[in-house]
């Protein structure tokens, strides 16, 4: 009788990480970051393909019969690229799965019915969230998800990441609940912690919700080397992309939640230069 292999204990601070693939050079990519992520971490990478079938017109009901084999070439694709990865990284554990579905619906059940703990999704690159982004997989997931989301531009190449900027916005938070594999991930690199707090002109001093809040942060990340910065500005994308020039940071990290600093992100006019999501990966934690 044939038995599966057991998934390995992660050393830290993932053990489970989810690559959504279409085969592209954009998700290739952003596999080979997980990849050299996992390599570290000790994590086990699944792999997953959700695709939807073509009806005929005639029967809505009716599925078309040549849609049966489609499951069966992209198990085979993903097969192929499951012997790819582990003949490159042999000591890796690989999980593959195919799914009928809308990818960010089957991307959300299959991280918590296998309990992901870090997905980690290709994207386009400058200029496309204003552009092209909103609306697309990528963008539903890192405002839907509840497992943490690294998403990769097309031209991003792993990198250790020892400079990590937080973008701040100071509400309050469950920072164990929230801010961990921020956390995990900055012991496990030894990284430096850039905590970067954007506020407008219109904003001369900080809330009294703000202030206990930044004290507070300041204690969790007790143990971890870690710096607050404040900029002034009403250009928070201009802003981060600036201080990730200056400051040569390898990582950008933001909390997402209704009506906080990441949305006002996705409000803003934004051109191709101002797009700091190309330049390094992104960490989406969720609230």
């Amino acid at each position: 009788m044939k038995t599966l292999a057991k998934e390995p204990e992660a050393t830290a601070p993932f053990k489970k990480m989810l690559v959504p693939v279409d085969f592209s050079e954009i998700s290739n990519n952003a596999l080979e970051y997980a990849i050299q992520l996992a390599k570290k971490t000790n994590s086990a990478l699944h792999l997953l393909h959700a695709y939807d079938l073509q009806v005929f017109m005639y029967d809505p009901t009716q599925v078309n019969p040549a849609e049966y084999d489609r499951k069966k070439e992209i198990l085979h694709e993903l097969e192929k690229l499951k012997k790819a990865i582990l003949l490159k990284n042999p000591g890796l554990t690989v999980v593959h799965h195919a799914t009928l579905g809308v990818p960010v619906d089957e991307i959300n059940a299959y991280s918590k019915k296998e309990r992901i703990d870090l997905i980690v999704i290709g994207t386009q690159g400058a200029g496309y969230i204003q552009e092209r982004i909103l609306g697309s997989t990528t963008s539903l997931l890192i405002r839907s998800a509840k497992t943490p989301v690294i998403v990769i531009d097309k031209e991003v190449k792993f990198k250790d990441p020892k400079q990590i900027v937080l973008a701040a916005d100071f509400q309050k938070t469950d920072h164990k609940k929230v801010l961990e594999p921020l956390k995990d991930l900055a012991e496990l690199y030894n990284s430096h912690i850039c905590v970067l707090n954007v506020y407008p002109h219109v904003q001369l001093l900080p809330s009294l919700e703000e202030i206990p809040e930044g004290f507070r942060l300041d204690y969790y990340l007790k143990g971890i080397e870690h710096t607050f910065f404040s900029l002034e500005s009403n250009q928070i994308v201009q802003s981060i992309n600036q201080f990730i020039t200056d400051h040569d940071i390898d990582m950008v990290a933001m909390i997402a939640r209704k009506h906080s600093f990441f949305s006002r992100l996705f409000r803003e006019p934004l051109t191709t230069k101002m797009s700091f999501h190309s330049r390094v990966p992104l960490l989406v934690l969720h609230d």
